[in-house]
C-alpha cells in the first residue's frame, strides 16, 4: 500500500493523523470543504438536521483544540439550539415551503392549516420511524429472542413489554437523528433491556438531556396508549403492560450511571434538582410507588454534584412532567390490572 503523504509539504503521514505534524495542513482538507458546502446549503434551505450531519462528520476529521474544530463545534451548537426552537423541518420561509402569498391570503385559517400540516407530518414521521426500525434484523431478532426466552409472564404481557421498551429506545433514536447524530436501531438484551449504539455523541449537556429524556417521553406515550386501550377493552393484560411500562420508564429516570435520568439531571441546576427530588418523593409516598423513592434518593445524593453554569428549563419541565405522568399511569393502571407493578 502506498503511504499517504501531506498535500502541502509532501512528508509521509502515519495512519489516522488528522493534521500534518510538520506543516499542520489538514489531512482531510478537501473533504472538509465539501462537508462545509453541504452544511451551508442545507442551512440556507432551512433543513437544520441535514445541516448538522455534515458538520458532525467534519468534527471527526478535525484535531480537537484547533481553531477549525472550535468553529465547527460552535456551528453544531448553534444549529442544535435552532432545532430545539424550530424543529428539523424547513421553516415557512425556506425553499420548498408553502408560498407566503397564499398563506397570507388565507389569514389565520391558513396559518392554522400550515401548522397542522407539520404536526401531521411529525406524527407520520414518528410512526414511519417505528415501523422502519423493525426492518433492522438485529433489532427484530433480539426482540423475538426476548419474547421466546422470557415466557414466565405470559406471551402477550412479555410481547407488550418488549414493544414498550422498543418505543422507548426509538425515542432516543428519533432525538439523536433530529440532531444529526448517527445511531443504530436498538439491540435488545433479553431480560435486561436494550441499547442504541452511537457513531457520534451529543455536543453538550443540553443536547444530551434532550436525547436522554426522549426515551421516557416516548415510553410514557406508549404506556398511556396501553392504559387507554386496556381501560376501553377491559383487558387486564394490556393494563399490566401500561403499569409495568410506566414503572420501567420511572426506573430509567433514576439519576445514576448511564440511565436516562442521569443525562437529564446533568442539565439541571441546584434549585431544579431539589424540586425534582421533592416531587419524586411526594409522588412515591402518596401513591406507594417504590421506584419513585429511588429517583428521589439518587437525586438527593446528586443535588450539588457536577452542576451546570445555568439550568435547562426545558429539561426540568420534561423531567417533572414525566414523573407526574408516569406516576399517574401506574396509579390508574395497577388496580384495574389486579396487581402492582413494583
Amino acid at each position: 500500500m502506498t503511504p499517504e503523504r501531506c498535500a502541502a509539504c509532501g512528508i509521509e503521514l502515519a495512519p489516522g493523523l488528522l493534521a500534518c505534524p510538520a506543516c499542520r495542513w489538514l489531512v482531510h482538507a478537501d473533504r472538509l470543504k465539501a462537508l462545509a458546502a453541504q452544511a451551508e446549503a442545507a442551512e440556507r434551505e432551512g433543513r437544520l438536521t441535514d445541516a448538522l450531519r455534515p458538520w458532525r462528520e467534519a468534527l471527526d476529521l478535525l484535531p480537537a483544540g484547533t481553531r477549525q474544530h472550535e468553529a465547527v463545534v460552535a456551528s453544531v451548537r448553534r444549529l442544535s439550539q435552532a432545532v430545539d426552537r424550530e424543529g428539523s423541518a424547513p421553516s415557512p420561509g425556506a425553499k420548498g415551503a408553502a408560498p407566503g402569498g397564499r398563506m397570507a391570503g388565507l389569514g389565520a385559517v391558513g396559518l392554522l392549516l400550515w401548522k397542522l400540516k407539520f404536526v401531521a407530518l411529525a406524527v407520520l414521521g414518528k410512526v414511519k420511524l417505528l415501523v422502519t426500525g423493525l426492518a433492522s434484523l438485529p433489532t427484530l431478532f433480539s426482540m423475538l429472542a426476548w419474547v421466546a426466552l422470557d415466557g414466565r409472564r405470559g406471551l402477550w404481557l412479555t410481547l407488550g413489554l418488549v414493544v414498550s421498551i422498543y418505543v422507548h429506545e426509538m425515542g432516543h433514536v428519533a432525538a439523536l437523528r433530529s440532531y444529526g447524530i448517527a445511531a443504530t436501531a436498538p439491540m435488545f438484551v433479553p431480560g435486561l433491556g436494550a441499547l442504541v449504539r452511537l457513531h457520534q455523541y451529543p455536543i453538550d449537556a443540553r443536547e444530551d438531556a434532550r436525547v436522554g429524556l426522549a426515551g421516557p417521553v416516548w415510553g410514557c406515550v406508549a404506556a398511556a396508549t396501553a392504559l387507554a386501550l386496556g381501560l376501553a377493552l377491559h383487558e387486564p393484560t394490556i393494563l399490566r403492560v401500561a403499569s409495568w411500562g410506566a414503572t420501567i420508564n420511572v426506573f430509567n429516570l433514576i439519576p445514576v450511571w448511564q440511565l436516562d435520568g442521569a443525562r437529564g439531571f446533568r442539565a439541571l441546576d441546584g434549585r431544579q434538582r431539589m424540586i425534582t427530588a421533592a416531587i419524586a418523593a411526594t409522588l412515591a409516598l402518596a401513591l406507594g410507588q417504590t421506584v419513585g423513592l429511588a429517583v428521589a434518593a439518587a437525586a438527593g445524593v446528586r443535588l450539588r454534584s457536577d452542576l451546570p453554569a445555568e439550568g435547562d428549563t426545558r429539561a426540568f419541565r420534561t423531567f417533572v412532567a414525566l414523573l407526574v405522568g408516569l406516576a399517574a399511569i401506574t396509579w390508574a393502571a395497577t388496580p384495574a390490572a389486579g396487581g402492582a407493578a413494583g
